[in-house]
């Protein structure tokens, strides 16, 4: 079935194409990744909503999701223009020019000839794709350090030149920071933070870590347990570090887990120990809080201050210290915005005062929290998920070899280029744009789904951890079909030879 020389032939012919489009991709892929900016983007993505460009921006407040549009877009049609030129060069081409008939002239038999064809186009997407995946694995490892462990962020940078240390070692260790004055506040200036705001912050980062390493080694624990339970799925298995935040004591549990939260913290196992339980009392308080507090309604009035920060008044409030903060600094709001430091300047923090209600200490503590919260919210964007990596690389070659069995089966149904590339290059050309529309219109038709087969290729719900697999399947499925009927059809056709 499989012939050596055509293989080879194939090769020569087609390589060219071949590598530019490889080459092209890889370069704009690694672009999306090294020239990622979190914040920025997330504030294009918040400037843009309930504009037509809000679907193509939301994404964007991560790294993963950033990369959502090289996949449902440039990606696409980059693996569109190389499928559909390369079909109609390996089987059409040669009909319409003749060389066929002397191709079929050797001892070769035809169905040999059609085989390792459709076979050299499934092997030269793979490879495309998988080289493509790899360079984009590589780009973010190299920019972030992301793949394989904690994104290093600027902070951590300053801070490992204040240490004389590497970058990737600070980055698992960053209770080396908090130890150091000196790398404490050039890590702060470099996070644009001030110490009191990036104290909190490095304390929240490093527990929230020391809880998901402590989850994962509880998970590893239950996966060797339950390995022979047919009865539990991975989603019961598995211990997310929520979950330990909730119920700490099963930290207590396991040494695996003690041990690998202590070295996340830089501390004994027997300081982590007592770490977990001062975790759990304030669990156990918050869980019983009107009893725990006991204050009369008369004393809580006494207080309590004049306006409390509740959840719904919170981005008031802070809009409202902003504002007033840039006017008795005579600056611009969005100046202040950008740098809430300032808000805690002793002229801003007295017209905040005057115009909130709230006290000194409130104003600072809202201002913390916000500062360390935009924080998180960079870092968490800057996580590397490689499991949503893989699906979303998959969903991609599993398009782009649905899209060439069209391509293929075309070029073997119809003995005119012309024909052949209407057919097999006009239908992906307009997937690609029913992608658009669909990408650009927020209220686009509802059955402009079933138009394209883009559709099976769900970038929203691999994200987002959803149901993606059966649109895998299909496309699976069609690739299949197509290259196996496209393989009949040659095979069986009356060629004008």
């Amino acid at each position: 079935m499989f012939s050596k020389p055509l293989f080879k032939q194939s090769v020569k012919t087609n390589w060219k194409l071949w590598a530019i489009i490889t080459t092209v991709a890889s370069i704009i892929l690694s672009g999306f990744i090294i020239g990622y900016d979190a914040t920025g983007y997330a504030s294009i993505a918040s400037a843009a909503e309930g504009t037509a460009f809000s679907s193509l921006l939301s994404s964007m407040d991560s790294l993963l999701g950033n990369l959502e549009n090289f996949y449902k877009m440039i990606a696409l049609i980059l693996g569109i223009v190389y499928v559909v030129f390369t079909a109609n060069t390996l089987v059409v081409s040669e009909v319409d020019s003749g060389s066929m008939a002397y191709t079929l002239s050797t001892p070769i038999k035809r169905s040999s000839v059609i085989f390792t064809k459709s076979l050299y186009l499934i092997l030269s997407v793979f490879l495309m794709y998988i080289i493509v995946s790899l360079v984009g694995l590589g780009a973010s490892q190299l920019q972030y350090n992301n793949v394989t462990g904690y994104p290093i962020t600027e902070d951590i940078e300053a801070a490992a030149e204040s240490l004389d240390q590497d970058e990737r070692y600070i980055s698992g260790r960053l209770y080396m920071i908090a130890d150091n004055e000196q790398a404490m506040r050039d890590a702060a200036t470099d996070r644009n933070m001030d110490l009191d705001a990036y104290s909190l912050y490095l304390e929240e980062v490093i527990n929230d870590r020391s809880y998901k390493e402590a989850a994962d080694a509880i998970t590893d624990e239950r996966l060797e347990l339950y390995k022979d339970d047919a009865d539990m799925d991975d989603d019961e298995i598995e211990i997310t570090s929520e979950e330990l935040m909730e119920k700490p004591r099963m930290i207590l549990q396991s040494n695996d887990a003690l041990t690998a939260g202590a070295r996340v913290k830089g501390i004994s196992v027997n300081d982590y120990q007592q770490f977990v339980n001062d975790e759990m009392a304030v669990v156990e308080a918050e869980e019983t809080d009107e009893s725990v507090l006991g204050i009369n309604e008369e004393n809580q009035e006494n207080a309590q201050p004049e306006v409390k920060v509740t959840e719904d008044n919170a981005r008031l409030l802070l809009q409202t210290v902003v504002d007033a903060s840039a006017t008795a600094l005579n600056m611009d709001s969005s100046q202040v915005d950008d740098n809430l430091i300032l808000v805690k300047n002793p002229t801003a923090l007295e017209a905040s005062v005057r115009a909130t209600g709230l006290n000194e200490e409130q104003i600072i503590t809202m201002t913390n929290n916000t500062i360390v919260s935009s924080a998180r919210a960079v870092d968490e964007a800057l996580e590397f998920d490689r499991e949503t990596y893989f699906w979303l690389s998959l969903g991609l070659l599993s398009l782009i070899l649905a899209i060439s069995s069209i391509s293929f089966f075309a070029s073997t149904l119809f003995n005119r280029t012309g024909l052949a590339l209407a057919v097999g290059g006009g239908l992906p050309f307009a997937f690609f744009l029913l992608t658009m529309v669909q990408q650009l219109m927020d209220d686009a038709p509802a059955i402009l789904e079933y138009l394209t087969l883009t559709t099976l290729f769900d970038t929203d719900a691999i994200l987002a951890s959803g149901k993606f697999g059966w649109g895998l399947v299909a496309l699976g499925v069609i690739a299949f079909s197509l290259y196996t009927a496209a393989n009949v059809v040659f095979t069986k056709k009356d060629l004008p030879l």
